[in-house]
């Protein structure tokens, strides 16, 4: 005969029916934790990389690798070069240099961001980097990604910018000095000032940027505006001494005035040593012979007829061709 269950042992034989499926759960729960904890690490190698990624993260050979057109560094420092690729050596490399595909560049990766790790890779003779490729840029997109960069790592000078503006208009990669300051985020007046350092020797914006740190924007352009002024002597004269922190933005502002203000002026002209004035028979002026020390000699004669201009000079060449005669004459010639 069935037994008759009441309301409370229904509720004890529910509990215990709930501490059994509980204590299923947790042996359970326990046999999964024990296996995952004898489970073997999981090691995250380039090639499980590549699967997850197979166009991102590779190795790639370093003689594929051309540099970025438009890369808004110009001056590398071979002394960083050389700490990279002992870094290297010691460590390997960190960080993957970033690439791109151009239809200008088939077959070939194109820096995005890497230079100097390309730079030191090559000084070791290494023939693979690790790279993350980028699809997608445009030559906009590629500079404004190298741009941002190196100017977060605070690598990249006004010199460099210099050269890299100028490259971007001339390509007409940017229509104008506007379209470009909205994307670098300067003003029009800035990006003029700073290309306008590109009429620089190149040797002298090498030694500008090798100096970055003592050597600003408001330094540079007015020693450009020195050297157009005064020429290339008195440019490093003034670049050299605010190397050595002896002239300032003011100084270099005033020197500029001045030479522009001398050079307004003009030239000095060189004073005679000696003239000799001619008169007519009635005492009219005719004009002057000047002498000056400098070997020279200036006729300067007024009021004479065009007839008589032509005799003049005729009679004028035959005296200047006996002197020139006699001045080159061997000396026993003159004394017989």
């Amino acid at each position: 005969m069935a037994t008759k269950l009441n309301f409370t042992s229904k509720v004890r034989a529910g509990m215990a029916v709930e501490r059994v499926s509980a204590g299923e759960r947790l042996a359970e729960s326990d046999v999964v934790g024990q296996a995952l904890r004898d489970a073997a690490p999981v090691v995250v190698t380039d090639a499980s990389v590549e699967s997850i990624a197979p166009q991102r993260i590779r190795k790639i050979p370093i003689g594929d690798v051309v540099s970025n057109p438009y890369n808004p560094r110009a001056f590398y420092s071979a002394e960083t070069i050389d700490e990279l690729a002992n870094s290297f050596a010691q460590q390997g490399q960190i960080t993957p240099i970033q690439v791109t595909r151009l239809p200008e560049f088939p077959d070939k990766y194109v820096i995005v961001d890497g230079e100097r790790r390309v730079r030191a890779a090559k000084s070791r003779g290494d023939k693979f980097i690790d790279a993350d490729l980028k699809d997608g840029l445009d030559n906009q997109k590629l500079y404004l990604r190298a741009y941002h960069a190196n100017k977060e790592r605070e690598e990249q000078t006004v010199f460099d910018d210099a050269l890299a503006w100028k490259k971007l208009l001339d390509d007409r990669v940017y229509v104008d000095q506007v379209e470009l300051g909205v994307a670098v985020g300067q003003d029009p007046k800035h990006i003029s000032k700073v290309i306008a350092l590109t009429s620089l020797p190149p040797f002298l914006l090498q030694r500008m940027a090798q100096f970055s740190k003592a050597v600003g924007l408001g330094h540079a352009y007015n020693i450009k505006l020195i050297l157009d002024r005064a020429g290339i002597k008195v440019a490093e004269h003034w670049l050299q001494q605010v190397i050595d922190g002896k002239a300032s933005v003011r100084k270099l502002e005033a020197a500029a005035s001045a030479e522009a203000g001398a050079r307004s002026v003009g030239p000095r002209r060189t004073h005679y040593q000696s003239r000799v004035q001619f008169n007519r028979p009635d005492g009219v002026a005719l004009g002057e012979l000047k002498l000056f020390g400098d070997g020279r000699a200036e006729l300067s004669l007024k009021g004479i007829s065009p007839a008589d201009q032509q005799k003049l000079a005729e009679r004028v060449k035959t005296v200047i061709d006996q002197w020139a005669a006699e001045l080159h004459a061997p000396q026993s010639d003159v004394a017989s």
